[in-house]
C-alpha cells in the first residue's frame, strides 16, 4: 500500500511540474526580426498576449493577458499589458472564488543567439482575505530568464523561468514564474 502511495505522489508530482512548464502567460516577441536605421515605429511595434491554464486538484486557474511592445533596438523591448485572472480554490467550502485583475510593465534584453534577461511589474488586485472579502492590490516583479525558438521573421516559441522579488505568500503559492509563450 505504502509503494502505491509513493508512485502515485511521483505521477502527481510529474503531471503537476508538467501543468506548470505547459501553462503560463503568452507575451508576443518578435522572433528573428532585427529593426535597423530604416525601420519605422510601425515595424518596431508588436502586439500578443497570451492564456493561460494552471491547476490540480485544489482548484485553478484561466489567465488572459494582451499586451502591446516597442523594440527600443535590436537587443532591447519594452511594453504594457492588462492581466486577468479567474481562480478558484476547492480546499474549502464554500468554493473559493475570485477574479484577478491588473496591469504591467515589462522589459526584455536578448543576451545572447536565443537567451534573454526578462523581468515585469505587475499591480494585481484581488481577494486578499476570502472571509471578509478584503480586496488589495499586490505588486509582483517577475525577473528571470528565458529561451527563444524563433518559428518564423516575427514569430518563437518562448520560455522563462523567473524569482518574483516581491512574492506575497499569501497570494500566491510560490515565488517562481514559469511561463512557455508563442509569438504569431
Amino acid at each position: 500500500m505504502f509503494t502505491l502511495l509513493l508512485a502515485m505522489n511521483r505521477i502527481r508530482t510529474i503531471l503537476l511540474v508538467g501543468l506548470l512548464i505547459v501553462s503560463g502567460t503568452s507575451y508576443a516577441q518578435k522572433g528573428d526580426f532585427t529593426p535597423d536605421k530604416n525601420s519605422n515605429w510601425q515595424d518596431r511595434i508588436y502586439f500578443g498576449g497570451g492564456f493561460g491554464l494552471g491547476g490540480g486538484t485544489w482548484g485553478g486557474s484561466i489567465r488572459l493577458s494582451p499586451m502591446v511592445g516597442y523594440m527600443l533596438t535590436s537587443k532591447l523591448s519594452a511594453g504594457v499589458g492588462i492581466n486577468y485572472e479567474y481562480y478558484w480554490n476547492n480546499s474549502y467550502t464554500p468554493r473559493l472564488e475570485d477574479n484577478r485583475y491588473g496591469g504591467l510593465i515589462f522589459t526584455r534584453l536578448n543576451l545572447f543567439r536565443n537567451i534573454f534577461a526578462y523581468a515585469d511589474y505587475q499591480f494585481i488586485n484581488l481577494k486578499y482575505n476570502y472571509f471578509t472579502e478584503e480586496r488589495r492590490t499586490i505588486d509582483r516583479l517577475p525577473v528571470g530568464l528565458g529561451l527563444s525558438q524563433p518559428i518564423g521573421q516575427r514569430s518563437s516559441i518562448n520560455f522563462i523561468a523567473a524569482y518574483d522579488l516581491l512574492w506575497d505568500e499569501t497570494a500566491y503559492a510560490s515565488p517562481w514564474v514559469f511561463s512557455v509563450f508563442f509569438s504569431l
